[in-house]
């Protein structure tokens, strides 16, 4: 599934999900998922908050945020967030990969 990246513009980041791949990917009994980043052997936790299920599908962690200053993405231009591959491996565990990023392609829409 595709994801952007995301920023509150409070000091939170994390990956957006769109809402319609929450159902299809995600399940109301996990209270957390494993996302390995490319750069790093050790998955990030991210919880899946009550906010997560209401219409604000994102996943959040240091770890995505400091992944996404590592790899110079912060910050990005208004409404150019970069975009990624998240790939589930099962129970509630994912990859994020790499994928060149279209020019001129808006932010992804929440429905």
């Amino acid at each position: 599934m595709i994801v952007s990246a995301w920023h509150d513009g409070h000091g939170s980041y994390g990956l957006r999900v769109l809402e319609a791949e929450v159902s299809l990917n995600f399940r109301p009994e996990w209270e957390t998922v494993s996302v390995y980043l490319p750069d790093e052997k050790e998955a990030a936790l991210a919880p899946l908050t009550a906010s997560f299920w209401e219409g604000s599908p994102e996943l959040r962690s240091p770890r995505i945020k400091a992944f996404l200053i590592r790899n110079g993405m912060v910050p990005w231009e208004r409404q150019r967030p970069p975009y990624f591959e998240l790939v589930p491996l099962g129970e509630g565990v994912f990859r994020l990969e790499w994928i060149v990023k279209p020019t001129g392609q808006p932010n992804l829409p929440l429905d």
